[in-house]
């Protein structure tokens, strides 16, 4: 059996996951809880993390644990400064930030990313750079298009092995929302993926790009003639958010070498079917990326040998 080489935390605003990572990248272990940064009882971060970790911290002494996700920023544990762009794997590795907790031990926090601060439209992100070079260390490419879907979307921009651009899309939440609260919402049934109405939701904001806040309202003006069932219109608004989405990165972001999509498989899947719908060639990136690149960090930070 492989030794371990590391701990990698990967904890967001809804989730946490940490690792016993081997050299090569394995998961050895892992533990997941729905304690996100929102969710830990008093906020008392160290003592839920202490006690997650205690098992492999007591069997592999003085591992380098290094975390990355929505813990270093402002509503969560350690804040950490966000870096500039062009953004590499060495600017990371020299921009962590160490913190010495009692029965932990030091723990190396993975900055974020900014993208023109004091312009018009600054954009921010954490946890994505992590997962972008975990793909593009496991993957030996340098260059590339990548779309990380989740309740924030992000689209990224790779040019010789660093970020030079992102944009974020509420996507997702902006769905969520229509859905809970919405007018919308009140005429939606849950059930099975309903993969024509999600097409077709993608085919009408085809038909009329930019012009989301009116194609909106045919979710419901469609069921209200027949045309369109309540067990439909949850992915006929899906398609419609979707395609909305991908045509506007498509007219800003020419991608003719296609997109890698990162993200969880249900919504990662919609994403190829939307990107393929609009002929544009994508390709899902298998899990366990954070890991990847929690370990790459690692190693240009001389906290592991290369």
């Amino acid at each position: 059996m492989s030794s371990p080489a590391m701990i990698g935390i990967d904890w967001g605003t809804s989730s946490f996951r940490a690792s016993l990572v081997a050299h090569h990248g394995e998961a050895l272990e892992s533990r997941e809880s729905p304690h996100g940064i929102l969710a830990v009882p008093d906020r008392d971060f160290a003592g839920f993390l202490t006690r997650t970790l205690a098992p492999w911290l007591e069997a592999h002494p003085g591992l380098p644990v290094l975390a990355s996700g929505m813990i270093t920023s402002r509503n969560g544990w350690i804040e950490t400064p966000y870096q500039p762009l062009p953004l590499g794997i060495d600017e990371l590795a020299r921009s962590l930030v160490s913190k010495e907790i009692p029965s932990l031990g030091r723990v190396h926090f993975i900055t974020g990313a900014a993208l023109s601060p004091e312009g018009e439209r600054p954009d921010v992100l954490r946890g994505e750079e992590t997962e972008i070079f975990g793909y593009l260390t496991t993957h030996g490419v340098r260059d590339g298009t990548f779309l990380l879907p989740g309740t924030h979307n992000k689209w990224l921009t790779v040019e010789s092995g660093r970020i030079t651009r992102f944009v974020t899309c509420m996507t997702g939440e902006l769905f969520a929302l229509l859905r809970q609260y919405s007018l919308l919402g009140r005429i939606m049934a849950e059930g099975e993926f309903a993969p024509e109405a999600f097409r077709r939701g993608l085919e009408t904001a085809r038909r009329y790009p930019g012009e989301l806040l009116a194609t909106l309202f045919t979710t419901r003006s469609l069921t209200l003639f027949d045309r369109l069932s309540e067990d439909e219109s949850r992915d006929y608004l899906s398609g419609l958010l979707i395609g909305e989405e991908c045509l506007a990165q498509l007219r800003h972001r020419p991608t003719p070498d296609g997109v890698t999509i990162i993200g969880q498989h249900e919504l990662a899947e919609r994403y190829r079917l939307a990107t393929e719908f609009l002929a544009l060639p994508s390709t899902i990136a298998t899990p366990g990326l954070s890991r990847h690149g929690q370990l790459a960090i690692a190693r240009a930070a001389e906290l592991l040998p290369c």
